[in-house]
């Protein structure tokens, strides 16, 4: 298992949420077809279940990007398959994350192909390190315009397309 680029003129956007003792959060990293970084994000919610937390990151993630002005297509990939469910056939109204759900709708909109798609967490390391992250901030948000130190190694691997064991 191993982390992909995405195709040509188009960006890859992994993202991940965390919880650790009852405190959630959420962080991801955009980059381009040749996986080369665009930016990145790490950010602590506070309190809310790990699927909520998966699609604030998606949330950011492409908020983030559009306001970057990013005209792309936007491949978005996470391990949460209950984000992916939600995003790709909708949410019931009594379920908790359906108004989430419906905020991330809008901000899609209709000027960029933006696909969700599940992958396994030894593919979205480096979104995983961002979200692990997220709890040593204090409720807010932390946008990285270049790689912070400690997702290098993470990021290399990937480039040097390093493949992973299930359960790794």
């Amino acid at each position: 298992i191993r982390w992909h680029p995405s195709p040509r003129d188009s960006c890859k956007l992994n993202c991940d949420g965390a919880v650790s003792n009852g405190i959630a959060s959420c962080g991801g990293v955009a980059r381009d077809h040749n996986g080369k970084f665009i930016m990145a994000f790490s950010c602590n919610l506070g309190k809310c279940s790990v699927v909520r937390a998966e699609l604030w990151a998606i949330f950011y993630g492409i908020k983030l990007l559009r306001e970057r002005s990013w005209d792309g297509a936007i491949w978005v990939e996470t391990d949460s398959a209950v984000a992916v469910k939600f995003l790709n056939q909708g949410c019931i109204r009594t379920h908790d994350s359906y108004s989430l759900v419906n905020k991330i709708v809008p901000i899609v909109g209709d000027d960029h192909e933006v696909s969700c798609s599940h992958i396994f967490r030894e593919a979205n390391q480096v979104a995983d390190l961002l979200a692990k992250h997220g709890h040593s901030l204090q409720n807010r948000i932390v946008i990285f315009s270049d790689p912070p130190p400690w997702i290098h190694f993470a990021l290399l691997a990937d480039l040097s397309a390093v493949s992973f064991f299930r359960g790794f």
